[in-house]
């Protein structure tokens, strides 16, 4: 079946050729012709519509121009987006016959669309200017954004952050040789059957190692926000349930029965159960931190240290995909989300430096255990630590799956809470006592 013909072809062309000459003035190249379909709030545009086309100079993306007739249908300043950004009201209709008031439209298309049509139609939310003047402006910073756009990695110090490390872990040694463990635990949290349980598990609490592995921050102190999980008293991860659970209050640790979602926590120990039980302390080097001595670990944490997280994630046979190991250069992913690159270049830098990459094969086999005993699907990734910065449902995340065996960092999208319990995927802070020098001996 042939391309629809646009009736306006001649018409397009001729308003466009003065966009087309200021852009070959400062070298960037547009081609006119059919554009590649595309949708947004105002709907999809007619097939076979003309414009002119401008391809990345990296990668595969492009931005179209076209000309087309706008009506406003409200009054000015009326009209779009609100500002708690749940509703949207229509300002101007659209109309591609091009009588009456023209207009310049311009749409950035990245990635492959969603939508009807094919090929699929590209989400790309247009933007509508008077002028060539605007055309050309909005096409120069595109067409060099990932270079001027670009963010720039933390600076490693990897004497400062030993320091730190070495105060966090005289820190730990200090705690737990004088322990200070309180427990208030109501047992009447917990299901009759499952008592006998949580009175065996507080038997066993071993305070020194409670006190050791608890989160800290910089400084040496507890994580005033932390809630370490020990142990679940019902079945099912994804449903609120009673847990043992253990949070900071000034230098004392506080041990009760809370409830919560076990695979929305952060620090969930149920699976490694040497950090506070005194029934596995003869847990090898090997379970504990998935090397057979500590000093096989070196070189991969001085390279995390001086913020070469790719070669440390490939030294460990960790892949990452393109989104990810765009950032971790600096460049942004995409042109509509570059305003987020400085953020999530940080976080990922700050994030990453304190993971064992050869542990993330270990520690999603654990994840994948737990859905298949709950007959859920396990082959999806899993998140580890959010990216920040977008105030919406579906947020940037690293996740974590395996290809072939070997441990990938994919970049997702997701509104759930569910995430992987750094403990299996952080260097261990018994490993990082053994490597890092925390007093005069």
């Amino acid at each position: 079946m042939s391309q629809p013909l646009d009736r306006y072809r001649s018409r397009r062309q001729q308003l466009l050729a003065g966009v087309s000459a200021r852009l070959r003035e400062f070298g960037i190249e547009a081609a006119f012709g059919p554009l590649v379909p595309y949708y947004d709030l105002y709907g999809s545009i007619p097939e076979g519509l003309t414009g002119l086309i401008v391809n990345e100079p990296i990668g595969t993306g492009l931005t179209q121009v076209t000309v087309v007739a706008a009506r406003r249908i409200v009054p000015p300043g009326e009209g779009g987006l609100s500002a708690d950004g749940h509703s949207w009201v229509r300002d101007v209709d659209l109309e591609y016959d091009l009588d009456g008031d023209l207009a310049f439209e311009i749409a950035t298309l990245e990635g492959r669309g969603d939508g009807p049509g094919d090929p699929r139609a590209v989400w790309a939310p247009r933007q509508l200017v008077g002028t060539e003047e605007a055309v050309v402006d909005a096409i120069r910073l595109w067409h060099g954004y990932r270079d001027t756009l670009r963010g720039t990695p933390p600076a490693p110090d990897p004497d400062r952050r030993r320091t730190a490390l070495a105060r966090q872990i005289a820190a730990r040694h200090a705690a737990a040789a004088a322990a200070r463990v309180r427990h208030r635990v109501d047992a009447a949290a917990v299901p009759p059957e499952q008592r006998p349980v949580l009175d065996a598990h507080q038997a066993e609490l071993d305070h020194a190692r409670l006190c050791f592995h608890f989160p800290r921050d910089r400084h040496g102190r507890y994580v005033k926000s932390a809630v370490v999980v020990l142990a679940g008293y019902q079945p099912g991860l994804n449903r609120r349930g009673p847990w043992l659970a253990v949070r900071a209050a000034g230098d004392e640790l506080v041990v009760g029965v809370e409830a919560l979602i076990g695979a929305n926590q952060d620090h969930r120990w149920d699976r490694l159960p040497w950090l506070w039980s005194t029934n596995h302390r003869d847990a090898t080097t090997t379970q504990r931190w998935q090397l057979a001595d500590a000093d096989d670990a070196r070189p991969v944490v001085e390279l995390l240290d001086r913020h070469a997280l790719a070669d440390a994630l490939t030294r460990c046979g960790v892949e990452v995909d393109t989104h990810l190991a765009t950032l971790l250069d600096g460049y942004p992913i995409s042109y509509l989300y570059a305003r987020y690159t400085d953020t999530w270049v940080n976080t990922l830098y700050e994030q990453l430096r304190n993971c064992a990459p050869w542990r993330l094969a270990a520690g999603f086999q654990v994840w994948q255990d737990e859905r298949r005993a709950a007959k859920r699907p396990a082959d999806e990734p899993i998140a580890l630590f959010g990216l920040k910065g977008l105030n919406q449902q579906a947020k940037p995340m690293v996740g974590l799956d395996t290809r072939a065996g070997a441990a990938r960092l994919t970049m997702i999208w997701s509104g759930s809470n569910a995430r992987l319990t750094r403990a299996l995927w952080e260097c261990p802070a018994d490993l990082q006592a053994e490597l890092v020098p925390w007093q005069t001996r």
